[in-house]
């Protein structure tokens, strides 16, 4: 190659790598921008019924609302989840189980102009729960993987399909008794990292990040109760550079209706969200 096909070369390189640096920085930021602070309200049911010694049917109801104009937390009904699962315990230190999600989507402008009210989004999820009993406490590890079909509630939008990555650490810790039994007031540092893949995902992998210490309360082995504030911050779907914040309370509700007798049972310990 001669010279002068080489400075042709050196100089449409120089010239593409300017243009493509002066888009990209007329499209992103240099810096990370995060949204206003948003606030809702979760409310949420888990049942555990044993099925057979080793299967257990996994049911959850969850009711969500968020602020709307001027009223926090509740202004309107934004989603509602039916969960629904086989679980195979395999022992107090392993389980996994699978099933299907319909999450009901409520948009807060209602029908007004191209809104639509209401649109269902469909998932099929699985997931592996690696729990390590200590002498006072429990700690967790699950891995949760999510197929999801969503799309926005406009008329005309068409679904998108997108897989969910989740990793979540959790510790149950007893503060007035030895040992996570009826009675206990347990806290529960809880740290939970959403990532997702798909077509639609360029440049927004996390969605999101969810760090939820809380308090909990066993009443019996079949019913314990749980409270406390989550934060959670992840990129939006439009513009990656871009954090969305809120703040959620929470309040769960656990059931688990298995009678036999406490040396009998496989112990189950419920770290549901």
């Amino acid at each position: 190659m001669s010279k002068l096909n080489c400075l042709k070369y050196s100089f449409l390189t120089l010239a593409l790598t300017f243009v493509i640096s002066k888009s990209w920085a007329q499209e992103y930021p240099s810096e990370s921008e995060f949204e206003d602070f948003t606030n809702e309200l979760w409310m949420g049911t888990y049942g555990n019924f044993r099925l057979t010694d080793k299967l257990y049917w996994a049911g959850e109801f969850h009711l969500r609302t968020a602020q709307k104009d001027d009223i926090p937390l509740a202004g309107y009904i934004s989603k509602i989840y039916n969960r629904h699962g086989i679980k195979y315990v395999h022992s107090k230190k392993f389980s996994a189980t699978a099933g299907g999600v319909l999450r009901l989507n409520f948009s807060k402008y209602g029908n007004e102009g191209i809104n639509k009210a209401l649109v269902l989004e469909p998932r099929i999820w699985h997931e592996y729960v690696f729990a390590t009993p200590f002498k006072r406490f429990m700690i967790y590890h699950r891995i949760r993987i999510e197929h999801r079909w969503s799309k926005p509630n406009i008329d005309g939008a068409e679904y998108i399909y997108r897989n969910r990555y989740r990793y979540m650490f959790q510790a149950k810790i007893p503060l007035n008794n030895k040992k996570l039994k009826p009675g206990t007031v347990y806290f529960s540092p809880f740290v939970e990292l959403i990532m997702q893949s798909g077509k639609s995902v360029v440049g927004n992998p996390m969605e999101d990040l969810r760090i939820f210490p809380y308090f909990g309360y066993i009443y019996s082995p079949q019913l314990s109760f749980s409270a406390g504030l989550l934060y959670t911050t992840g990129q939006s779907s439009v513009e990656g550079y871009s954090y969305r914040q809120r703040w959620v309370p929470r309040v769960n509700m656990y059931i688990s209706l298995d009678w036999r007798k406490d040396e009998l049972k496989i112990p189950e310990i419920n770290i549901r969200d």
